[in-house]
């Protein structure tokens, strides 16, 4: 998704493949994770066994571990140089890409789908950003327009107040989160605050702690995922028992800011940073993970994909449950590879155009502002 920001500040030979690779791997989780939430199979509903655990272990709150790793290889990168302006020249940048597929989205919609067309639909594509068409781009784009903010104010912090600042988020926004779900403190999750939160978190690492062992890192990963799959197993069991608080057996996968879901994306991404290596394949799969994200998730699409009569998941979990899990995920990266394909063709005609002379438009636009301001400044 709008990790995607990295891609567009560095040359794609320079860029780590190994980090680019859990940029895939992200961006495959996010898809599997809304191919079991919007098919026709009722994950929650299934009957209580290793099939239903395991799918809502690891493939259900993969989407929200995605989402964390994947903000978490933009936070990383991020300069910190440029101020408000390099902030706006990245949403600019951005912006081209959402407003690209909006259109070209819509424009399908018009000629093979008219019943789907409607008002908030076209509104919305002419405008994704400020609609939040898509919300990971949206959230992304506001965070960008803190960011020169957030960083002053942060390296402004010495150790003992990062830490201090670290400790009140997990405390209000985890903690509580975890044991008072209805805490009035939280974070509603799926906009800018979270990926304010997770980068306060990230910083703090990055700038004052020494860098995790191999072994604490897979600690991290393995805890994390062990307290899904607890939640996942005594929830199922008392939804088994009483028919009841069937989202229970989700909760602690649901969102970006739950503990677990922090302890398996962050470590995902220490994982594969401290590793390197260079492959021009890898770098090009994953510089259309964004486009990826925004094909697949178009209104139209994301109904045309997984609403398909063709993919009936529920029939295939009563009949053959062994094919289930194998079935979701080869769907998943079928999906994957077909939007990946489609990006491909994007970054072309981007590469022969726009591109040529990337933000070209926007430093002139900022040039232009600037100069009537300083006249503007001369006449007063």
């Amino acid at each position: 998704m709008a990790a995607h920001a990295h891609s567009v500040m560095s040359p794609r030979a320079k860029r780590n493949s190994s980090v680019e690779t859990l940029r895939i791997l992200a961006m495959l989780m996010i898809v599997t994770s809304h191919c079991v939430m919007f098919t026709n199979l009722d994950a929650l509903t299934l009957p209580f066994g290793v099939n239903k655990v395991l799918i809502e272990t690891f493939l259900y709150s993969g989407g929200k571990i995605g989402v964390v790793a994947f903000f978490a290889i933009s936070a990383w990168y991020l300069s910190e140089a440029g101020g408000v302006r390099a902030g706006l020249r990245r949403v600019w940048i951005l912006e081209r890409e959402m407003l690209f597929w909006s259109i070209i989205l819509l424009a399908i919609t018009v000629v093979v789908d008219r019943s789907q067309l409607g008002l908030t639909l076209a509104v919305g594509s002419l405008f994704p950003t400020v609609t939040g068409l898509w919300w990971y781009p949206t959230a992304y784009a506001v965070f960008l327009l803190f960011f020169p903010f957030l960083v002053r104010g942060l390296r402004a912090l010495d150790r003992s107040a990062h830490a201090a600042l670290c400790v009140v988020m997990l405390v209000l926004f985890t903690g509580l989160d975890m044991v008072m779900p209805l805490s009035a403190v939280g974070l509603p999750g799926g906009n800018y605050l979270s990926f304010v939160y997770i980068y306060v978190l990230i910083t703090y690492y990055r700038w004052h702690m020494r860098p995790m062992k191999t072994a604490t890192v897979w600690w991290s990963l393995g805890i994390g995922y062990l307290m899904i799959a607890v939640g996942a197993v005594a929830a199922g069991v008392l939804f088994e028992k009483t028919g009841r608080l069937q989202v229970l057996q989700v909760y602690l996968g649901k969102v970006e800011f739950r503990l677990p879901v922090l302890m398996i994306g962050l470590a995902l991404f220490v994982l594969f940073e401290r590793h390197e290596f260079h492959s021009a394949v890898v770098n090009t799969v994953a510089s259309s993970t964004f486009g990826v994200y925004l094909i697949s998730e178009y209104p139209t699409v994301r109904q045309w994909l997984w609403q398909n009569p063709l993919i009936d998941f529920a029939a295939l979990a009563a009949r053959y449950p062994l094919l289930l899990i194998p079935s979701l995920i080869g769907i998943a990266v079928l999906v994957f590879l077909a939007c990946t394909a489609l990006d491909q063709i994007r970054e072309l005609l981007f590469h022969i155009t726009i591109d040529r002379h990337r933000g070209r438009w926007f430093d002139r636009l900022s040039a232009a502002v600037n100069a009537a301001l300083a006249n503007r400044k001369e006449t007063v």
